[in-house]
């Protein structure tokens, strides 16, 4: 499950590993899940994710009905929320995932005050524009579809992740001009102060609220039976290591791995990280090694 990429599973990366999985005898799946590409994220987005992993552990190649599950950044939070889906827990084998995030709430505060909740308190943690403009797209996605809200949509989808301020066209208009859905998602959305982000997420609609939690497999983990593999970078660009942790803190069967040789998603190859270099290579090995059924590995080539 690939992350925000405009390429989607077409992203030259997300082809290499894919076949490079099938050439070492795995079948491969690689799904187009809804609203990815642009990052945006939904309970539509879940549910597709939930199918397509349904979808390959009945596919008659696999191996005894189960699959193993690989996700970048969003797509690594697609994966573990998947993975903890009540009737296809049981059939994962692992769930290997590189820099994801696991509590929505926190990273809608990242998103739009550059604050991260830490001790009390609250620490600086500048992010890429695109996160704050997914996030526009996801919470947008999430509302139920009024006229005020498909108003906001339309100024959303025009949104520029390049810009300085991508949020700014969102400001422009007035939210008492809204409806009281769309008003409270837009007063969010164009909020900076981290003091006032608890009591504009406390307005937003229960629905979206709910939504969430149902996105964050923080509030799942207890529902995660397979054992988890993540790797990170100490300051990852998008999503702090905290989210990790976090989950590993909730899960006996989570490991994170942190390594200077990622950045984001991107391995980095140099002198200086060679000492990350090996702990990323364990974080494949213990993946791979997970997928054995039996003991065996997969014996079956199939590309997709």
């Amino acid at each position: 499950m690939n992350g925000a990429t405009p390429d989607g599973r077409a992203h030259p990366g997300v082809r290499r590993l894919g076949l490079a999985l099938a050439h070492s005898g795995y079948l491969v799946f690689i799904p187009d899940l809804p609203g990815i590409a642009t990052g945006e994220m939904s309970l539509r987005t879940l549910a597709a994710a939930v199918d397509c992993a349904t979808r390959a552990a009945d596919s008659a190649e696999s191996e005894g009905g189960r699959v193993g599950l690989v996700g970048v950044s969003v797509g690594g939070t697609l994966a573990l929320l998947a993975a903890a889906a009540p009737d296809l827990a049981a059939r994962i084998s692992v769930v290997a995932c590189v820099a994801p995030f696991t509590d929505l709430e926190k990273v809608m505060m990242l998103a739009t005050t550059g604050a991260y909740p830490a001790s009390g308190g609250y620490v600086a943690y500048a992010v890429p524009s695109s996160l704050p403009v997914g996030l526009a797209r996801s919470l947008v996605a999430i509302l139920s579809p009024t006229p005020d809200v498909r108003a906001l949509r339309r100024v959303v989808d025009r949104l520029d992740a390049s810009s300085a301020d991508p949020l700014s066209p969102l400001r422009e208009a007035p939210c008492r001009s809204l409806g009281p859905a769309a008003a409270a998602a837009q007063e969010l959305l164009i909020n900076r102060d981290p003091g006032r982000f608890p009591q504009l997420y406390a307005e937003l609609p229960e629905s979206v609220r709910q939504a969430a939690v149902s996105l964050s497999p923080l509030r799942a983990a207890a529902k995660l039976l397979a054992p988890i593999e993540i790797a990170t970078a100490p300051r990852d660009r998008y999503f702090p290591v905290a989210e990790s942790l976090a989950l590993a803190s909730e899960a006996r069967n989570v490991r994170v791995t942190v390594t200077t040789a990622l950045a984001h998603a991107v391995p980095t190859m140099s002198l200086r990280s060679i000492g990350g270099v090996a702990r990323l290579h364990g974080f494949f090995v213990r993946s791979l090694a997970a997928t054995r059924v039996n003991g065996r590995a997969v014996d079956r080539v199939r590309w997709r």
